[in-house]
């Protein structure tokens, strides 16, 4: 396969390294798609098992450990072509298992927004330039949207404490950056992927927010509504026992 020992050395010999909290242009990365969205700051565990993805992960592992998760725009996740949307999120591997394994565990460490341009479907997997994207700044954030967006959050980690670990929480955690809360919320939408990277595509912090705030409420709801049903079915078992 000489074209592909060829291209894979010049995918390597085209890597810039990152730089701090700031990476430079890079002028091609594995993409890889699937049908969820990985925001910056924040962990992926993945499931590695198609050949393609395995050879993805040798040939990132040879370089930086770099490659872009990004939500598939068309196409299947599995055994099959997709072309990605146009925004995703640079992935540095961090943990991995055993990779003669069948199903190898990786965590994927989200790092930066970056464009995704001109795909390359030359390899077994998929490839494309890209170009990072910056951060916006953080002034200027309408205070009322963001009170509504940490009520937003906050409900939500109630709602989800109370229905996994029976645990109430008045204030849970969450991030004083506005910029970093807006990913929490986006993290929060894992089974909504197109609201989620709704989010991650915002132009302005406010965008953001705004965007993720009622997303982040109804899903809020339903879990509300699914521990409600919880309970009620718990205290009727209870009655007939009795």
């Amino acid at each position: 396969m000489p074209e592909f020992i060829t291209a894979l050395r010049g995918f390597i010999r085209s890597r810039v390294a990152y730089d701090g909290d700031r990476i430079n242009p890079m002028p091609k990365l594995p993409i890889f798609p699937l049908n969820i969205v990985l925001f910056p700051g924040y962990k992926l565990p993945l499931r590695i098992f198609e050949p393609r993805y395995k050879q993805m992960l040798n040939d990132c592992m040879l370089a930086d450990g770099r490659f872009v998760i990004a939500l598939i725009r068309d196409g299947v996740e599995v055994g099959g072509e997709a072309t990605p949307r146009a925004i995703g999120t640079i992935a540095k591997i961090g943990e991995v298992s055993d990779r003669s394994a069948d199903v190898i565990p990786v965590t994927a460490h989200g790092e930066q927004r970056v464009r995704i341009g001109d795909l390359d479907r030359s390899l077994p997997y998929l490839m494309a330039d890209i170009e990072p994207m910056g951060e916006p700044e953080i002034a200027e954030i309408d205070p009322d949207l963001l009170h509504r967006a940490r009520n937003a959050t906050a409900r939500f980690a109630r709602a989800m404490l109370m229905q996994f670990r029976g645990e109430w929480r008045a204030n849970p955690d969450m991030p004083d950056d506005p910029g970093d809360l807006g990913y929490r919320m986006g993290t929060l939408l894992a089974d909504r992927p197109t609201s989620a990277q709704r989010v991650l595509e915002a132009k302005t912090l406010n965008e953001r927010l705004s965007l993720a705030t009622p997303a982040v409420d109804d899903s809020s709801a339903r879990f509300e509504a699914a521990l409600l049903k919880k309970i009620a079915n718990d205290h009727r078992r209870g009655m007939q026992r009795n």
